[in-house]
């Protein structure tokens, strides 16, 4: 499902997927009802009360997870791997690279920030808490603290299971990597263990709600994601390891057709996309590349103002993300071509395109496993 973008945090993009609503509402509610009545003083309260503790405490339980994937983005990034986004959804909070570390040691710096950021913030609200006490403060107030203090030392400790894709797992795999010096058994290793894991929490889901504990399937969803996620690391990092040793330009198609910025949509849709044999061009002006326009960016646009829209307005302009050079290591784009983008990166040098190359070269590297 799309995501809503929220803005930028450190120049990083936020966003919130739509199934994120329901895990909100499901937390908020639930200590709403559930885990604050359960304290004496709290029942007391007025139902308003106790619906605005669980929706602020809830609220900041998302913010700490976000501080989570941010720390982990911002280690990352300290070491050249560019962040995509950070995306809150259904099972919590993901910090999405567009590439793996390439180094142990970053790997495990990496993993251990997230972990690290959760412990910080589980003592900045022990210790609010413990304030609030000393001063008298109402049950309105420590109750929420108390919670986000345990909650975010269960995110740490949760997360340091090791097993692949957890932080745990990333630190396994930084050390199996750094003993073997092979990334690819390093991989395996901490995936199938991220598998046993998974497939543990699963069981232990499928059995709770057998004997009548239906709140456990939450863990089976959980424990399912994680093998599901466990398994697709290991294959990817196949992936990565066959494209290793070759360059974007053993793949790309040299010499593109190319459409300037200045021809209107309708040109470009009787000239070149009907009948044509590209769905997506790169487009120059005075020479240089500008941008990437694809069929669906024409689409967009209304047929009525195909004459008077030209390609430089349709165009997606981001060439930090749209552009590669020709001697990069194929393996540290591919993540690039996903399903998420236009499946095309634009091979520059200079400021001129020289080739693009596409999820289709990509895959048919991937099966000849030579350029």
């Amino acid at each position: 499902m799309p995501s809503w973008r929220l803005g930028r945090v450190f120049g990083i993009p936020l966003e919130v997927n739509p199934t994120w609503l329901l895990v909100f509402a499901l937390v908020a509610t639930s200590l709403a009802f559930s885990y604050f009545p359960a304290i004496p003083s709290v029942a007391q309260l007025p139902s308003w009360v106790r619906l605005a503790m669980g929706v602020v405490t809830a609220l900041l339980f998302f913010a700490s997870v976000v501080a989570h994937e941010l720390s982990h983005s911002l280690v990352a990034r300290w070491g050249g791997i560019r962040i995509a986004r950070v995306t809150l959804f259904v099972f919590g909070g993901v910090a999405q690279m567009e590439e793996e570390p390439q180094r142990p040691g970053h790997e495990f710096l990496l993993a251990i920030a997230g972990p690290a950021m959760s412990l910080a913030l589980a003592a900045l609200f022990g210790g609010a808490y413990s304030m609030t006490l000393l001063v008298g403060a109402s049950v309105a107030l420590w109750a929420p603290l108390s919670y986000l203090a345990m909650i975010n030392v269960s995110v740490a400790v949760f997360n340091m299971l090791p097993g692949f894709p957890l932080d745990g797992g990333r630190v396994l795999r930084a050390v199996l990597w750094w003993m073997t010096g092979d990334i690819l058994r390093a991989t395996r290793w901490a995936s199938r263990a991220g598998q046993v894991i998974g497939s543990l929490m699963m069981i232990a889901g499928v059995t709770g709600v057998l004997m009548g504990s239906l709140d456990l399937i939450w863990l089976g969803l959980v424990g399912w994601f994680i093998t599901t996620l466990a398994e697709g690391a290991y294959r990817q990092q196949v992936a990565r390891s066959a494209l290793a040793g070759m360059s974007v330009g053993d793949v790309m198609s040299a010499g593109p057709a190319v459409v300037r910025g200045d021809i209107s949509v309708e040109r470009l849709v009787h000239d070149h996309l009907l009948g044509g044999r590209h769905s997506r061009y790169p487009v120059v002006a005075d020479g240089h590349v500008v941008g990437l326009v694809t069929l669906a960016g024409a689409k967009a646009v209304p047929k009525g103002q195909w004459p008077a829209v030209t390609v430089g307005e349709v165009a997606d302009r981001d060439l930090a993300r749209l552009t590669v050079e020709a001697g990069d290591p194929l393996d540290s784009v591919a993540s690039r071509l996903g399903p998420e983008g236009h499946g095309a990166l634009l091979v520059v040098d200079a400021g001129m395109v020289v080739g693009i190359v596409t999820r289709e070269d990509l895959m048919r590297a991937l099966r000849l496993g030579a350029p």
